[in-house]
């Protein structure tokens, strides 16, 4: 009797498995994590590994993403943080701003690049690019050598009118600004420019207090809630 309920508990596992890697989060899943869940437990909601892992400390952060194909297309995204190993938060949305691959970093068209009326305070340049590391690299020592804070809000500000950036450019900018409200600023600043938003939080994950980080997810959250 125990094998058989062993192998119908495999079975179970397996067919929630293939459920979720077919098709988007479900509101069921979603509904069914509870703060203090154990990772364990949040394993055997979704079925799967998360396709993301970050920790730092006692705090820990899974990420699930999945691709819809369908009219609604775009990626759903759950974050789940764990304190002291048990679930003290979630956030989930979709994103339908990156491609199916979310490795390559996206050139858009000369079309797309016109129509940028999420940007209005952008330059009328031709096109719109992330810098060349030898262009970041000279823009980031000028950055560095800024003393005051809002001069370097202001350098940020004039590159994001005219370039696109990159989260692991993000980093770097925001590591030199000293005080962590100006840095949660220039984050929500350089969200909308960022190419690779599956991977800004990296950007996050330098501010140390969670309840600055939450203020950046929410923004984010709400940000893709309004470009829908």
């Amino acid at each position: 009797m125990k094998k058989i309920h062993a192998v119908l508990f495999l079975s179970l596992i397996l067919l929630t498995s293939a459920c979720f890697t077919s098709s988007n989060m479900s509101g069921k899943m979603l509904m069914s994590i509870q703060q203090g869940m154990t990772p364990l437990e949040v394993r055997n909601v979704f079925g799967a590994e998360p396709d993301f892992r970050r920790f730092e400390g006692n705090s820990e952060e899974w990420e699930y993403r999945r691709y819809s194909t369908t009219a609604n297309a775009g990626w759903s995204i759950v974050l789940i943080q764990f304190t002291d190993g048990r679930v003290s938060g979630m956030d989930s949305f979709k994103d339908r701003s990156m491609e199916m691959n979310a490795t390559t970093v996206v050139t858009p068209s000369p079309t797309a690049v016109t129509a940028i009326g999420a940007f209005p305070n952008r330059y009328p340049v031709e096109e719109i690019r992330v810098m060349s590391d030898s262009e970041f690299e000279n823009f980031h020592d000028k950055l560095k050598f800024t003393i005051m804070d809002d001069e370097q809000k202001k350098m940020i500000e004039r590159m994001l009118q005219k370039h696109d950036v990159t989260s692991a450019q993000c980093v770097e900018m925001v590591k030199e600004i000293s005080y962590t409200p100006d840095q949660v600023e220039m984050m929500k600043k350089m969200y909308p420019y960022v190419r690779d938003k599956q991977n800004f939080n990296k950007v996050i994950n330098i501010l140390f207090s969670d309840i600055y980080k939450d203020e950046v997810r929410k923004f984010i959250k709400e940000y893709h809630q309004n470009n829908k």
